[in-house]
């Protein structure tokens, strides 16, 4: 069965609550053309790193509030795989292991917390 993506993006109301045209957005991420812009807003490609990051400088807006559906779906894949993780290195006493746990446990913790957040 095939995932459901989800692809909420503010981007467009961003740029336009700034007043910028799709033409200053691309200029100001260093693109020729309004095409790549135009394809964010209609959720026909997704952000890469490079779009997240520069619309960060841009807006001051961290990922989750630009673009909650890709980072609701990354989220959700990553915490699945970062509690398999934990429960697989349970029980191994190592020094390494301790630290990867505390990494985990504040991973799990912060991702609790923003669904906390969210719920409020």
């Amino acid at each position: 069965m095939k995932k459901k993506k989800s692809s909420v993006s503010f981007l467009r109301s961003y740029r336009l609550r700034w007043g910028l045209s799709q033409m200053d957005l691309a200029y100001l991420m260093g693109w020729k053309s309004e095409g790549v812009v135009s394809r964010l807003e209609k959720k026909q490609r997704p952000p890469s790193a490079r779009v997240v990051i520069g619309c960060y400088i841009i807006f001051g807006t961290r990922a989750a509030e630009l673009f909650p559906g890709i980072f609701k779906g990354v989220e959700v894949e990553v915490m699945a795989r970062v509690w398999e993780l934990y429960e697989k290195i349970q029980g191994d006493p190592s020094k390494r292991t301790k630290v990867k746990i505390e990494l985990l446990e504040d991973a799990i913790k912060r991702a609790e917390q923003r669904k906390r957040d969210a719920g409020s």
